[in-house]
């Protein structure tokens, strides 16, 4: 039965329709979620360098036998040298030797990336009655104001009197050993000091701080850095308390000496995930803490404006702890942690971290490449850009309504009866071979579009598939879409809108109501957008792209917080976008098409979007989106959109009836791709499934009809070059007649060229034929058919030195 509720008592003035069913699963859970508090922006945090780790090379892994190697921090002396401190335990011990007999070495290397030289043992238990009584462990280097400080981690003894004997039984033994129990409590974090790098090295009468607080049981795993106002900041790990799981908090304590006495901070550094071994340092260029640690599936990353509030960076995951590559081979470790990050003039270097593989244990160096003097694509926007044509495919709960659709009312008053979703001849592999006809190399599919209606089997949006009559509840017509993208070779992403639900009462990312019944509902609405995007994101396999309609705001201003779960689950997957990245721009308008010239490259690192776009990107008609920046510091390629029923005055990104006249023809379509793909832009064209849950015949014999001509024009070039340098010339086998030349840079090491013309010998003269100013990933230049017998590219104007991929001519004769 659908009824219709006015919940006008809790919401003023709205009104939503739905199965009753669902008034339990959707309001009942509002009530118990506790006042969310608004945060003030903070200024971006914008280091960037997941996409520069390189490959390991055998410099880089540093082993020494009979011992296990573990962890590492590193430091650079006034004459170049750099030098490691790491912990080391023999394999007499057995692995878990490390909590009863790990002492911390010293080796150096010219090279923050190795080989390493081992040269000394600096640190050892000091024995019964020290703080440090046995083991040393997990150091952390550091010089402040002319002295070296050295913070390590250590057992002492308590009250019992371990024999030897009893260590090395408990060494051996392990975690589930009774001595276990007695000796983790007892860890502690303390300090070294020397004048030297090379010691010798004073130790403290006790440790450096007790657990409290946030942390219970020990403090163990130090990180610590100096701020811009003197104090230092420290992070231990200790057990969360009241927990009775096993789980790990990180804490953050404040002293005015390196030395102490530290004040425990009363918020952790992270409560939300069991973590170990941070490393953390400051960052005087961008004013901002950054710690790394790992969890159970990734290494990660947090940032902090002040170095007590701390959250997930924007990079957050930086990689999974599932594999390493050296060279061509691929190393699989059973263990993989302690990250650390060498960082020099304020940019990561390296980041090294323990690696255990069956029986051994090695320190691991990954380099970090150097940051290029131009923008340039991480692999996910390169292979963006080279894909070049998508579809994106709208399906939604008014396709079947029967009424007329409407953006504005659509995103407001919700479908009345969703069980009018009855697509009884659903054809996703229908839908994409039309695609793939058209040419089109990726597609995407609307999960989730304003009205809130999710297109397949989520555990948390309760408004779904699963409510469905049709196929039992059971469909999933993302399941299908996926399925039917890996059939015929295209790549598949997905669409989130999140920024508007009719369904839930959310109008551009805020939830209707007032008060806390309002607060409770943006905190449950948040919660599940999450749940949704990580379902999505682990369910369906590696995606090509998500796009997150609108954006999703800024979770500094509320919203949920999506790009963390995108970067862990699906690092491989274009981000489009929220206030935080975007790793592709809108062009500006929905003729699928850009303006010219337009450059990859832009001077933000997020847009926002339509009304939500910063000022400087939505004055003069969205001009800088549709241009980009040459001198802008990121890279950023624009899209170009247009629904495929645009034509003759209409915008139907949905199937309406009678719409056919409204299908753009080929020319226009041709046109559309010229002023897109040839213009340095991506071009991702709306595709309308009917309600039978089939593409309109009219629609598919277009979009062949389009690739067949692409194919046509293109497909065959007279004759190819490629080059480096500010000219390329061609010369041909005879005098040939052409009216086409593409261009396209090596977009991998950034967009080279500024200004160029093409010029043709013509009756032994050199004509022009074109000329331009962007390339980048594709540029298609046309002119009056010529007849010539040699064909040259001329950069006139570029920053370092061009790298030119595909100089082709055609004669197309259209």
């Amino acid at each position: 039965m659908v009824i219709s509720v006015n919940v006008a008592s809790e919401i003023p003035n709205y009104k939503m329709s739905f199965d009753f069913r669902f008034l339990k699963s959707l309001v009942a859970p509002l009530l118990f979620f506790f006042f969310i508090n608004s945060i003030a922006q903070s200024p971006p945090d914008t280091l960037f360098f997941k996409d520069r780790i390189q490959l390991l090379s055998s410099d880089n892994i540093f082993k020494t036998e009979g011992y296990y190697n573990w962890g590492a921090s590193i430091i650079k002396d006034k004459k170049g040298t750099y030098h490691l401190f790491y912990s080391r335990w023999k394999k007499d011990y057995k692995f878990t030797g490390w909590l009863t007999h790990s002492e911390i070495a010293h080796a150096t290397s010219r090279s923050p990336q190795g080989p390493w030289k081992f040269k000394n043992t600096v640190i050892t238990g000091r024995g019964k009655g020290k703080w440090d009584a046995i083991t040393a462990h997990n150091p952390k280097i550091k010089y402040f104001d002319g002295k070296y400080y050295l913070y390590y981690i250590s057992t002492n003894l308590g009250e019992k009197d371990f024999t030897e004997k009893e260590l090395i039984e408990t060494a051996h033994t392990g975690y589930n050993h009774a001595n276990w129990k007695i000796l983790r409590p007892n860890q502690r974090t303390g300090v070294a000091v020397s004048n030297s790098i090379n010691g010798p090295w004073t130790r403290m009468g006790k440790p450096l701080i007790e657990p409290s607080g946030p942390i219970t049981t020990l403090t163990v795993n130090p990180a610590i850095d100096k701020g811009k106002d003197g104090r230092y900041y420290l992070i231990v790990k200790g057990d969360k308390p009241n927990e009775k799981r096993f789980v790990r908090n990180q804490a953050i304590a404040i002293s005015k000496s390196p030395l102490g006495p530290f004040e425990m901070q009363p918020s952790p550094v992270i409560d939300y995930l069991d973590t170990e071994d941070m490393s953390m340092w400051y960052d005087a260029k961008r004013d901002y803490f950054y710690g790394t640690f790992h969890a159970h599936t990734m290494i990660g990353m947090i940032s902090s404006p002040d170095g007590i509030n701390w959250k997930k960076a924007t990079e957050y995951a930086l990689m999974p702890k599932k594999s390493l590559w050296l060279g061509d081979s691929e190393i699989i470790p059973d263990r993989m942690e302690r990250p650390f990050i060498y960082v020099e003039d304020n940019q990561p270097q390296v980041l090294s971290m323990a690696v255990k593989k069956g029986d051994e244990s090695y320190t691991v160096f990954v380099p970090i490449k150097e940051k290029e003097e131009l923008p340039v694509p991480n692999k996910r926007q390169l292979a963006w850009q080279q894909a070049e044509m998508g579809a994106v495919f709208h399906y939604d709960l008014h396709v079947f309504d029967g009424l007329k659709y409407g953006q504005g009312n659509n995103r407001i008053d919700p479908v009345k009866d969703y069980q009018v979703f009855n697509p009884e001849k659903l054809d996703t592999d229908q839908w994409v071979k039309a695609a793939k006809d058209a040419g089109f190399t990726f597609a995407i599919l609307t999960a989730t579009h304003e009205t809130g209606f999710a297109l397949f089997q989520s555990n948390v949006n309760p408004y779904g598939m699963k409510a469905l009559k049709f196929q039992d509840g059971k469909g999933d017509v993302v399941r299908d879409f996926v399925n039917s993208c890996r059939k015929y070779g295209i790549k598949p992403g997905i669409y989130l809108g999140i920024r508007w639900n009719s369904f839930m009462g959310v109008h551009d990312f805020k939830v209707n109501g007032e008060g806390d019944f309002k607060v409770n509902r943006q905190k449950w609405y948040n919660n599940m957008v999450e749940k949704m995007v990580k379902e999505i994101c682990t369910s369906y396999g590696e995606l090509f792209e998500i796009w997150f309609d609108g954006g999703a705001d800024h979770p500094d201003n509320g919203a949920p917080d999506v790009l963390p779960i995108v970067q862990q689950y699906q690092p491989n997957c274009l981000f489009y976008h929220n206030g935080q990245l975007a790793e592709a721009r809108w062009g500006g308008s929905e003729s699928g098409t850009v303006s010219y010239p337009s450059w990859a490259t832009f001077p933000y690192r997020a847009t926002g979007a339509g009304e939500s776009a910063k000022e400087n990107i939505a004055k003069n008609g969205f001009q800088l989106l549709k241009t980009g920046d040459p001198n802008g510091g990121y890279w950023m390629p624009a899209m170009s959109d247009a629904p495929l029923r645009g034509y003759n005055g209409r915008h139907e990104w949905f199937w309406e009836p009678g719409d056919e006249a409204h299908i753009f023809p080929l020319n226009n379509l041709m046109e559309m791709y010229y002023k897109s793909v040839g213009r340095n832009s991506t071009l991702i064209m709306g595709l309308t499934p009917n309600p039978d849950g089939l593409l309109p015949e009219p629609d598919v014999q277009r979009l062949k009809e389009w690739g067949d001509e692409i194919r046509r024009r293109f497909s065959t070039p007279i004759k190819s070059a490629k080059g480096e340098g500010a000219k390329l010339v061609m010369k041909l086998e005879e005098s040939r007649i052409i009216d086409h030349v593409i261009i396209q840079e090596d977009i991998k090491f950034g967009e080279r060229i500024r200004e160029y013309k093409i010029e043709g010998l013509v009756n032994g003269k050199w004509q022009l034929l074109a000329q331009g100013q962007s390339v980048g990933n594709k540029r298609i230049e046309q002119f009056d058919a010529v007849k010539v017998k040699r064909i040259r590219l001329v950069v006139t104007k570029h920053t370092k030195t061009p790298k030119v991929k595909n100089f082709s001519v055609f004669f197309v004769n259209k």
